[in-house]
């Protein structure tokens, strides 16, 4: 009865662990600002960008940046894509949805028009990229959408996000 005790109370626990981020959270990554005072973020420079064929696995990285000596970037390999963090590939099409991201689904990105960031909350930071969606809707409602990738960088699970940013 106590094995069966404890092993209720380490699933518990490690949901508690795998819980996706807060909702304040995805929304500070996609805009690259925060949107509460719970969430710090601090905005990735991306003037200085290289890119390296046969990065790893057979992706080539088309966009790496370094920040604080990590490498950060994105890759592609036919059909894959995936966000590079730390020397390390993770693909897209892997990531967890969260939320109600409508019919949404994970997909690539322009990484030359995403806004790179890193963000905290409590105990929990985040790798996050947040994008338009290329630049569609430019005008209009549709330019209030972002997507987003937000890589949790204790256990690794990446996430994907479609908010409003308005709401």
């Amino acid at each position: 009865m106590k094995s069966a005790f404890a092993a209720m109370i380490m699933v518990v626990s490690s949901i508690g662990w795998a819980a996706p981020p807060s909702e304040n959270l995805v929304k500070s990554c996609l805009q690259a600002r925060a949107v509460a005072p719970s969430v710090t973020i601090r905005n990735i420079n991306v003037d200085e960008v290289f890119q390296e064929d046969d990065y790893a696995n057979g992706f080539n990285a088309g966009y790496i940046l370094k920040y604080e000596g990590t490498d950060m970037g994105y890759a592609e390999r036919k059909p894959d894509q995936a966000l590079i963090y730390s020397g390390k590939l993770y693909r897209l099409s892997k990531s967890i949805p969260i939320g109600n991201n409508g019919k949404a689904k994970p997909a690539a990105f322009n990484p030359m028009l995403a806004q790179w960031s890193l963000a905290k909350e409590g105990k929990h930071q985040y790798f996050c990229v947040g994008f338009n969606f290329d630049g569609l809707g430019q005008s209009g409602s549709f330019q209030n959408v972002h997507g987003g990738y937000l890589l949790n960088l204790k256990n690794r699970d990446l996430y994907f996000a479609v908010r409003d940013i308005r709401q």
